[in-house]
């Protein structure tokens, strides 16, 4: 379902893009996971700039795509909302935070890593991250299709991740190519799953 979107100011837009872009950065701590529910909200229940189906498809396009999940998908939405300038107000207002925060932490690495209270803090954003990461995993497997074949995929991916001990990028291109070759299999005559 495409969202048909009232015209609006694209100067505005742009800069609300960065704003939201640089909240986002600034307060989701844990990698490009952890900033997926709060994209999710922002641009699909609070700005409505995406549906949710559309949501889940950059989401999709983004891991696929090499670099940062959080950038490729700035990317991808900052392009849906305001093309091209949005695209690059987006992408700078993800990275920024992260920029300034990793140059101020490499002037001060040594004493800051030294305060008890600034491990404990960190301790405490990994175990939300931790949570975070488990409940967009959920809101993905919601979302997917259910078939016989994407469940082998998922069991054989965690058989891959947890026991066998590959590499993640091999298995993402082996569930790549099983979905290709045994997607044939499962598809019906509409060319659905």
């Amino acid at each position: 379902m495409q969202i048909t979107r009232k015209p609006t100011n694209k100067i505005k837009e742009t800069i609300l893009l960065t704003y939201d872009f640089f909240l986002i950065g600034i307060f989701t701590i844990g990698g490009g996971y952890a900033m997926i529910p709060q994209m999710r909200q922002i641009f699909c229940k609070s700005r409505k700039y995406l549906t949710e189906e559309e949501f889940w498809e950059i989401l999709a396009i983004s891991q696929i795509t090499p670099g940062p999940i959080a950038v490729n998908m700035a990317t991808f939405i900052g392009y849906r909302v305001s093309g091209f300038i949005g695209s690059l107000s987006a992408t700078i207002g993800v990275v920024l935070p992260s920029f300034i925060v990793i140059l101020l932490i490499s002037i001060y690495l040594t004493s800051f890593t030294k305060i008890p209270q600034v491990k404990r803090f960190l301790i405490g954003i990994l175990t939300g991250v931790v949570g975070e990461i488990t409940y967009i995993t959920f809101e993905i497997l919601k979302k997917t299709e259910k078939n016989i074949m994407y469940l082998f995929i998922l069991i054989l991916s965690l058989v891959e991740l947890f026991i066998l001990r590959v590499d993640p990028i091999l298995v993402i291109l082996v569930g790549g190519l099983l979905g290709i070759t045994l997607g044939k299999l499962f598809e019906d005559k509409n060319g659905s799953y």
